[in-house]
């Protein structure tokens, strides 16, 4: 995770200074005062963490990512979550098949439940024909390896604009 991180930290700290500088498109047309990311996957649980560690984030967009950064520890056979409420408005999008998995687990709570009851601001999209790349667009480019991966029965391009 620290390796993705840095780069989305790369990134974003490269495009807002591209844009406080008034540099060619699509740089002038960012407003640097009202900044969202939006990750799928391990792309969503990096995602969250930057918009914790960082004051210039304004919201996420989660896309079926597990929130690992919210894991501080493993103590006494149960894991330790990050005791701080998310601090900006946080939007965490499943599939019904992971949202159901996540919710069969018995002896322990998901840490995106966990996060969900003690965030500021804290909203849950289940998409019930979605499979887990149908979150991004893979099925669009190669619908055989990615239905071999994990998409749902929902057609590709309605999907793409949910």
């Amino acid at each position: 995770m620290e390796i993705r991180t840095g780069d989305e930290n790369f990134v974003l700290d490269t495009i807002l200074s591209k844009a406080q500088n008034k540099e060619e498109r699509p740089f002038c047309r960012v407003n640097t005062d009202k900044v969202g990311l939006l990750g799928h996957s391990l792309g969503g649980a990096a995602s969250v963490m930057v918009g914790r560690s960082r004051t210039d984030i304004d919201a996420v967009i989660n896309l079926e990512g597990t929130m690992l950064g919210e894991y501080v520890g493993y103590e006494n056979g149960d894991y330790v979550f990050q005791q701080e409420p998310y601090p900006i408005p946080l939007l965490d999008v499943n599939s019904k098949a992971a949202y159901e998995e996540t919710c069969s687990y018995k002896d322990r709570e998901y840490v995106n439940f966990y996060v969900g009851k003690n965030a500021e601001d804290f909203k849950e999209v289940v998409f019930h024909d979605a499979g887990h790349l149908n979150f991004t667009d893979l099925p669009l480019v190669s619908p055989l390896l990615a239905s071999m991966m994990g998409t749902g029965d929902v057609d590709a391009k309605p999907a793409l604009k949910m």
